[in-house]
């Protein structure tokens, strides 16, 4: 299954093959003319409906992660941060200074959701 990790959290990318994981688990198989070829599983393929309903019980999550996603291109690059944080102690500025503004900037433009992420077995 693909996944993507954040804080200890592990939850799914959405696609075809994720979808195929969590309903048939170790599913071996191809796909042309919508139809699947050389199928190896002791259960028959999923229906195009059941498919259709594992990825919109994937996408909730993958949505509510999206401001995780975003904060991560955002940020400024490691090694500017770095040096942000090192004029901002040479200076005695750690609470409000260079680093501290960077990071809320992109916290602020993208918040984290409210209430709970939508639960994902």
């Amino acid at each position: 299954m693909t996944t993507r990790k954040f804080n200890g959290i592990e939850y799914p990318i959405p696609g075809l093959n994720t979808a195929m994981e969590a309903l048939r688990p170790g599913a071996s198989f191809t796909l042309g003319d919508g139809k699947w070829n050389d199928w190896e599983h002791e259960s028959p393929p999923p229906t195009w409906d059941e498919l259709d309903a594992e990825l919109n019980r994937q996408r909730p999550i993958w949505e509510y992660y999206e401001y995780e996603r975003l904060r991560e291109k955002s940020f400024p690059h490691v090694r500017d941060q770095l040096d942000m944080l090192y004029h901002d102690i040479k200076s005695g500025n750690i609470k409000n200074g260079l680093f501290v503004h960077a990071i809320d900037e992109v916290k602020n433009q993208f918040p984290k959701p409210e209430g709970p992420p939508p639960k994902y077995p």
